[in-house]
């Protein structure tokens, strides 16, 4: 790629993937030379200390940041230099609305109003990345459309799920839009997905828990139990789990690879094909709080909701100079640990037959990500 001089354009830079992509590719995944350019851009102003992405440095990529670009109004604040020059995009944008119909349009609206300036200003455009999720597999509907392990074979143009999210619409755009053009596109799926977000997030959870283990620690003390804050049939449930640092990989090797992932469009991603239920992860990650994580009582009551004991105790909080954000507290968030009560596991068959076998301790995943936050002030440290 270096001889030709790919440049990459990420849109969602300050988002929890988004954020991960353009960390990669600053750091130089998977090599030297792989991209000379990252075009990182955002809607929210961001300020690059605020990152933590690789200083620069006379080996680091050039970075050109970009905030004030709106997709949802079509209006750009600063104009996007070098935009000509992009050869990779990754679309890592998402909005959020209460009806659904119009959560489809608004995110539809989004994508036509990126591709319509690509298909004017990046004439050397090779690929579109992207991610979805499980809610393609009817996650979001109790996990009774498809049976795990979920694989890509199992479309979310099922009437049930294609009317509840925006995934096959995405699909259909952007099938529509690479006619006969020569980029093509790819979906990467991860389930849950663990990474640092330096605007925050609503659907954060390794800081929503982060927040919640560490001031479960200053209220009870190191050595302290801590349940599970979910239900005994989520605790047990398999599932998949996937960092912003294997995801960001796994999609600039899509964006490198357009034969082998640009041809059937939909992967799913974990760090690890082996799943796992919160049985084994809950006490590795209370561990890093000096806590130990024990399974939740029996019962509809579960182990609790975290939002309301940082409530409780947000002068605890604001003791070690923290701020109990809202941001983290949201009900999606609480919600966790009483939805998912039945297996989710994935199928990562496809990734590694299209060649992208790397893995990652899924523990160390989390713990890189606390690593972040005590860096950025979000916890203590």
């Amino acid at each position: 790629m270096a001889k030709e001089g790919k440049t990459a354009l990420v849109f969602g830079a300050s988002g929890t993937v988004g954020w991960g992509v353009v960390n990669e590719l600053l750091s130089s995944y998977p090599a030297p030379g792989t991209v000379q350019k990252v075009i990182a851009v955002t809607n929210r102003p961001l300020d690059f200390k605020d990152t933590f992405w690789p200083e620069e440095s006379p080996s680091r990529q050039t970075l050109s940041l970009v905030s004030g670009v709106d997709l949802v109004s079509g209006t750009v604040q600063t104009p996007v230099k070098g935009i000509s020059e992009v050869t990779h995009v990754f679309y890592f944008v998402y909005k959020s609305e209460c009806d659904i119909t119009e959560e489809i349009e608004v995110n539809r609206k989004m994508l036509e109003t990126a591709l319509s300036a690509l298909d004017r200003l990046s004439p050397k455009l090779e690929m579109i990345v992207f991610p979805t999720g499980t809610k393609a597999y009817g996650i979001h509907l109790g996990g009774t459309v498809f049976p795990p392990p979920y694989d890509e074979s199992m479309s979310p143009s099922h009437e049930k799920i294609r009317k509840t999210v925006h995934y096959q619409m995405m699909h259909e755009v952007l099938q529509k839009a690479s006619a006969d053009k020569q980029w093509t596109y790819c979906d990467i799926r991860p389930d849950v997905v663990v990474g640092f977000a330096p605007n925050g997030s609503p659907m954060n959870l390794a800081t929503h828990w982060a927040t919640y283990l560490s001031l479960y620690a200053t209220v009870e003390g190191k050595g302290a139990s801590i349940p599970f804050p979910g239900t005994t049939k989520v605790y047990k449930a398999l599932y998949n789990e996937g960092s912003s640092e294997i995801i960001a990989k796994c999609a600039i090797w899509a964006a490198l690879h357009p034969q082998q992932m640009g041809q059937e469009h939909v992967f799913n991603i974990a760090d690890q094909a082996k799943p796992e239920s919160m049985r084994e992860r809950w006490p590795a990650l209370a561990s890093y709080f000096g806590l130990k994580g024990v399974a939740p009582p029996d019962g509809d009551e579960g182990g609790g909701k975290p939002g309301e004991y940082i409530d409780k105790h947000k002068a605890e909080l604001k003791k070690v100079g923290i701020e109990a954000d809202p941001v983290g507290r949201s009900a999606f968030l609480d919600g966790y640990g009483y939805f998912a009560d039945f297996d989710r596991q994935m199928s990562l068959e496809k990734v590694r037959a299209a060649g992208f076998d790397e893995e990652l301790d899924p523990n160390e995943s989390w713990f890189k990500v606390w690593d972040r936050l005590k860096k950025a002030g979000t916890i203590p440290s």
